[in-house]
């Protein structure tokens, strides 16, 4: 049974960023109302009378492709939305973001730690991968104060006064260090740092000095970093506020309720309890603390107060008057229903809330679209520490990853929902052996079956992985695909690689031997390095551009997870319920060392860092509240506005959310793009009157004083950090039909299903005579994107000769050292051009030498030496992957024969690619009509252009050059009748 899924479209704000690199310059003070929409209707009626003059705001943010938006609702304007702030990085290539905000005492600024969405995959960059900035709520100016920061739940965390705190954890997993970092939010810098002598838990700045959680205490820190224990707390505490009077309110899972309370006055004193996942805490303007939810038996005590709500929120407005209970992205609302479809850029800048006025008015939608500024991070600045982060020269040598990116013979097809879970399905049970002829995709290869390249391991204790786990693995890595996220179903374009550059996505970084060289849909890591023996090149090629190929490859690394985890000594074996892998929930271990790790009991002595600990270490375990929050509610279960914040939730419980809540597609009727596994009849049921759903561990079950010296309901000690696990979990009686098993949509054997295209293929050939004027004594001369015609691999018949020569310049002098190897980190394939294949890069304007990118078009015109004819000149638009403005420059004939003439082409308004709901449609314009002779040329670069918002990327295709007989003009932009 499908549990149904209740999608939120409520409110959609979108913004026309102003860019000043390091530092956001405040907007224009907007008039009430204008360029708004979405206020609260009959705000006398939700609010009451004096909502005209009243100062309460609310700030709220969620991410996508352009950054993470802070946008902000102001009572005085009836609630209506607007854009406050854009944080970002242009120097990362790194797709969505996601982040954390608080709201200091006073109201007056906004703090916020913001990171790319995927660095929630990467522990490493869990522990130390956010920028933060201050924002001021009046204007929305912006300023990075910090870099390297953790990713959690609680950071930032804002006091009552203008003090915040931000957590950093440094060194790795086995020898993590937590330093603690104090920001004055109105100078709007970073004024000390401490490193602590133990990990803590929701830091809270007070008047009279720094608090946290650390084990079952409530601690101070000190000017040091010492944690002087307060008192001891009961339960798991997940959140810890201070008041302007200087006492601290906390609340805690004591079983299955929340409970809060106020230490003051040197006493603990109970102020209310609530079910777990609908109590909260929030600060509030003035240094007073609300309590949010169903609060039984609140007490009353100064500086504290309550508002009732049925279910969790997101945000509070700093006077409690209204709630937003769910905030996403509208780019995250589409990938709810399109999940393999690429987001929209016309879909950057807005997001959706879900709001309540505190009098308890319905939810409204809410619809607005103001200007703001925007915030650009260096990422590797750090303002906190006084100096810029040096940037790692371009490596002389050759790339560390054995497939290359910009390749044109390494051009994967992107696979559609259908095709992947159909290999999964083969593959788990080892029937992927689907014919691959020799030159599959174009990319050189002998023929081959996939699981004959690759044939599947044999688990340890028999059996097999289930197929619903590999897609809730692939789901949560790289969103079901094998190709670059720029590339739609159907595409070919750039295989999909973890740091190529090794700079952690920043464009102005690369450094070879740091790259990860992940590859495809899997992720396949191991072997991938030019220099590894674990595959060969055949291998290596077939992992980075067959899907099919890299499931068989990387279902062997899941495989290795569970039998090294087996492997172990029986008395210090990981095992689960009765560990039998047909069941899902069974993997919840090997899931965790798949992400992070698994150090067998062997090898425990071989390092002197890891201090003689084994199995699987701290980060990912659901005891750990300095990372996750004790009363989070399982992922997706409730909500997909969940996936907005990827980093509240171990990396086991999130591939787990996406097993038992597939992704959607389809729009306006939405259908999972792929099977929910089948439950036993005494798994839980499911919220909200749904079906049922997984049966997952405790969050304490991986927490024992005899294994780990983790504390029961506590967590893991100050003094023992790693709390590594290694020994067994029984969550769920497997035998009593309380867990699940895999659910096979695709019979075994069955031929692989064709591909559901976003876009039809491009294979409609220029129509060489469709100009009246054409001259039939001349040929045509094209010129493609690829002067290698036969690398075009998406299937294309009729491709004519290639008449003349196309050449990408890099960098800025062109191909120096310098600058031509960054300019390629952000220049893209893709399967949209005609015949199926163009490049496209990002638009830069002004002087950013490191991001130039000039395509130039040198036909071979059919011209006897010294003479000249008239010729139109015409483009070839893409049906997607380009949206921006860009001016061709036509060079009429060779260097000091010829003039220099120019038209300006929008890309967006030629194919209206990027309208929400509208499909760009590919189209050949005219340049206009010249009189050329030999050595005339044509070039677009991505620098010299005008920039708007939500139109940013300029594309290059195929060139025709058709002789004329008579006409002497033709209007720039006008579409060829072909």
């Amino acid at each position: 049974m499908t549990r149904s899924r209740l999608i939120a479209v409520v409110a959609a704000l979108s913004l026309t960023p102003s860019t000043v690199p390091g530092e956001a310059q405040a907007a224009p003070e907007p008039k009430p109302g204008a360029g708004t929409r979405g206020a609260v209707p009959s705000p006398d009626t939700a609010l009451g009378p004096s909502w005209r003059t009243s100062t309460d705001v609310l700030v709220a943010g969620a991410g996508d492709t352009d950054g993470y938006h802070l946008s902000i609702a102001r009572e005085k304007d009836g609630f209506a939305w607007s854009t406050l702030a854009t944080l970002t990085s242009t120097a990362l290539e790194v797709g969505p973001w996601m982040g954390e905000v608080c709201v200091t005492g006073s109201g007056r600024w906004a703090v916020a730690v913001f990171a790319p969405k995927k660095a929630a995959n990467r522990p490493n960059l869990m522990m130390a991968g956010g920028l933060a900035a201050v924002v001021d709520t009046s204007t929305g100016k912006a300023k990075h104060v910090a870099t390297g920061l953790q990713l959690s739940h609680s950071n930032p965390a804002c006091g009552p006064d203008d003090r915040a705190l931000l957590t950093r954890v440094t060194g790795d997993e086995v020898n993590p260090t937590t330093e603690l970092l104090t920001v004055d939010a109105a100078a709007g810098r970073v004024t000390g740092t401490r490193r602590l002598a133990g990990p803590v838990a929701n830091p809270a700045p007070a008047p009279g000095g720094d608090y946290a959680v650390a084990g079952d205490h409530l601690v101070k820190i000190g000017a040091a970093g010492e944690l002087t224990p307060v008192t001891k707390l009961t339960g798991r505490p997940f959140a810890l506020r201070a008041t302007s009077g200087a006492a601290l309110d906390v609340v805690a899972v004591e079983g299955d309720r929340a409970v809060a309370s106020r230490w003051a006055g040197g006493r603990l004193t109970r102020t209310g309890t609530g079910p777990v996942g609908n109590l909260q805490l929030f600060g509030q303007r003035g240094g007073t603390n609300v309590l949010v939810g169903t609060v039984d038996r609140p007490a009353s005590v100064p500086g504290l107060r309550v508002l009732p709500t049925d279910r969790r929120v997101e945000a509070v407005s700093a006077q409690g008057h209204l709630l937003a209970e769910e905030v996403y992205s509208r780019q995250a609302a589409h990938s709810v229903v399109a999940p393999l479809e690429r987001a929209s850029e016309k879909q950057a800048g807005a997001f959706m809330v879900k709001v309540r006025a505190a009098a308890g008015r319905r939810s409204e939608a809410l619809v607005v679209r103001t200007t703001a500024p925007q915030l650009d991070a260096d990422p590797h600045a750090a303002p906190d520490r006084g100096i810029p982060a040096p940037v790692i020269a371009a490596s002389v040598l050759e790339p560390s990853c054995a497939v290359p990116r910009n390749d044109p013979s390494v051009q994967p097809a992107q696979p559609s929902a259908n095709q992947v879970e159909w290999a999964i399905d083969q593959a788990v049970h080892n029937r992927l052996f689907v014919n691959r002829p020799a030159n599959f995709l174009k990319a050189g290869l002998d023929a081959y079956q996939p699981q004959q390249m690759f044939p599947r391991k044999s688990l340890s204790t028999g059996g097999t992985v289930p197929a619903n786990l590999m897609l809730g693995i692939v789901a949560q890595e790289t969103n079901m695909s094998q190709a670059s996220w720029h590339v739609v179903p159907g595409d070919t374009g750039n295989p999909l690689i973890g740091s190529y550059y090794g700079n952690g996505g920043n464009l102005d970084v690369i450094n070879y031997d740091d790259a990860d060289c992940g590859y495809g849909i899997g992720q396949v890591t191991d072997g991938m390095r030019a220099d590894s023996p674990v595959w060969n090149v055949q291998q290596k090629r077939a992992i980075a551009v067959d899907y099919a190929a890299n499931i068989a490859a990387s279902l062997n690394i899941l495989i290795e997870k569970w039998n090294q985890i087996q492997a172990e000594p029986s008395a210090y074996r990981i095992t689960l319920n009765n560990n039998q892998p047909q069941y899902i929930e069974n993997w919840f271990v090997a899931l965790w060392a798949y992400n992070s790790g698994f150090y067998p009991y062997a090898n425990r002595n071989a390092n002197p860092d890891h201090q003689g600990n084994f199995g699987i270490g701290w980060l990912n375990n659901p005891a750990n509240t300095f990372q996750y929050s004790a009363d989070r509610t399982p992922f997706l279960r409730y909500t997909m506005a969940d996936a907005e914040h990827p980093n509240r939730w171990p990396y086991p419980e999130r591939v787990l959310g996406w097993v038992e809540t597939p992704q959607y597609k389809g729009y306006p009727v939405s259908t999972p793009a792929y099977s929910e596994p089948d439950y036993g009849d005494n798994t839980p049921q499911g919220p909200l009157g749904g079906g049922k759903v997984l049966s997952l561990p405790d969050y304490f079950d991986f927490c024992d004083t005899g294994v780990n010296n983790c504390l029961p309901f506590v967590g893991c000690p100050t003094d023992d950090p790693n709390c590594w696990w290694h020994g067994p979990v029984t969550f769920a009686d497997c035998g009593d039909q309380e867990c699940s098993t895999e659910h096979l949509a695709y019979s075994l054997g069955s031929g692989e299903p064709g591909v559901q295209r976003i876009y039809d293929r491009d294979c409609a050939t220029f129509n060489e005579w469709a100009d009246p004027q054409r001259d039939a004594t001349k040929t045509v001369s094209m010129v493609y994107s690829l002067n290698n015609t036969a690398q075009h691999n998406l299937g294309c018949d009729g491709i004519q000769p290639q008449n003349g020569k196309f050449t990408l310049r890099l960098g800025d002098p062109s191909g120096a050292e310098s600058t031509a190897p960054y300019a390629a980190v952000d220049l893209h394939q893709i399967g949209a051009g005609y015949k199926g294949h163009a490049w496209f890069t990002y638009l830069y304007p002004g002087n950013r030498p490191k991001r130039r990118v000039v395509g130039s078009w040198t036909p071979d015109l059919d011209l006897a030496p010294g003479t000249r004819a008239n010729y139109a000149v015409l483009a070839h638009l893409p049906s997607h992957g380009a949206d921006g403005h860009g001016t061709y420059v036509i060079t009429t004939g060779a260097t000091g024969l010829g003039e220099q003439k120019t038209c300006h082409i929008n890309f967006h308004d030629e194919t209206q690619w990027g309208i929400p709901g509208v499909l760009g449609a590919p189209t050949w314009v005219y340049l206009g009509t010249y009189n050329l002779g030999r050595g005339a040329q044509v070039q677009i670069n991505n620098a010299e252009v005008v920039q708007e918002s939500g139109e940013d990327s300029v594309a290059f295709g195929a060139m025709a050059f058709v002789p004329l007989a008579n006409r002497t003009s033709q209007a720039c932009g006008v579409n060829y009748p072909n």
